[in-house]
């Protein structure tokens, strides 16, 4: 892993994200979740939130799991975990769970968070390794009922390989369950969507930042630009703003991919802004989570009729036999 000069660039980025959110009182856990007013536009700064985001994530992954896997329990490998708060979810469901992450500081947390679980001795068996893809499954000699991504796929550019190495490490019959970002799809019309949200809610008070009404047209593409840039997580100047490999793969090549190797049991196409802008809601609590949890069955709706263009897709697939 350490030859990789880009792996190295991408540990020593997620190491800086996750050490600057410890700082500012972050727990990685979906069951304790904590207000958290670091993050000023991010589901991790409310509980609800990330019930609504990630915990509805949790969900669907469950009800995949007993749904088609040939096992009751079945045996997990999440790839790029990060702090590790999906796969302590699965392990408390029952689930033999191994989560592996480049990310020292993100593998030390999540042991940490899993070491003070209250639910520890209920909960499947629960391991975190240190390590790249490629790496552990040229290494083990583990085999698993079902592998998962989440937000981690598209930082791979070579999709054959992560294929090849997904397929091998599956039991004959085991699944894929893969929910991705693909920012390559956000749209001028999605951003100019968002922006006219953003505004309308700041124009109340209810968005963390004043934004005033465009003067004329010039000012207006100009915050198109400007939105779509950030909607695609891209710096002022079209630098990559995560991780230098961030958005490696696109929607078609992580698509093309997942249906070339795998028979695909579902498909899904899930959302395009609510995660951008629930964070950033500032009216009272209740109004808060009401609208958040309006905003996130809007976007489902407007993305289902073609309005808008979806940005992130659930994948479940069954490795062929």
């Amino acid at each position: 892993m350490h030859k990789d000069k880009s792996l190295l660039k991408e540990k020593k980025a997620f190491d800086r994200q996750i050490g600057e959110r410890l700082k500012h009182g972050f727990l990685p856990d979906l069951r304790r979740a904590r207000k958290c007013s670091y993050f000023y536009n991010n589901p991790w700064r409310h509980p609800g939130y990330v019930q609504i985001d990630f915990g509805e994530q949790f969900k669907k992954i469950y009800q995949a799991l007993n749904k088609f896997s040939s096992k009751d329990k079945a045996s997990i490998l999440e790839v790029g975990c990060g702090a590790g708060y999906m796969s302590l979810e699965l392990a408390r469901a029952g689930f033999s769970v191994t989560g592996i992450d480049i990310s020292p500081l993100s593998i030390e947390t999540a042991k940490i968070v899993s070491k003070n679980d209250p639910w520890r001795r209920k909960r499947g068996k629960l391991e975190y390794l240190c390590t790249d893809f490629f790496s552990y499954a040229k290494d083990t000699r583990n085999k698993f009922d079902a592998i998962i991504f989440l937000g981690a796929l598209h930082h791979f550019e070579n999709q054959k390989r992560v294929m090849d190495n997904i397929r091998r490490l599956l039991i004959p019959q085991g699944l894929v369950i893969v929910h991705e970002p693909t920012r390559d799809r956000v749209s001028e019309g999605n951003a100019a969507f968002v922006q006219l949200v953003e505004l309308l809610l700041s124009l109340k008070s209810g968005f963390y930042r004043k934004i005033s009404i465009p003067k004329n047209s010039i000012e207006y593409y100009k915050r198109i630009k400007e939105t779509l840039s950030r909607l695609k997580y891209e710096g002022p100047r079209g630098g990559k703003r995560q991780s230098i490999n961030d958005n490696k793969a696109g929607h078609l090549k992580m698509y093309g991919s997942l249906c070339k190797n795998f028979h695909k049991l579902h498909y899904e196409e899930c959302s395009a802004f609510f995660h951008e802008i629930i964070g950033g809601l500032r009216f009272d609590e209740k109004t808060n989570l009401l609208l958040a949890a309006y905003l996130k069955q809007a976007d489902k709706h407007l993305c289902s009729l073609n309005l808008l263009q979806s940005t992130e897709f659930f994948f479940i697939g069954r490795k062929y036999k």
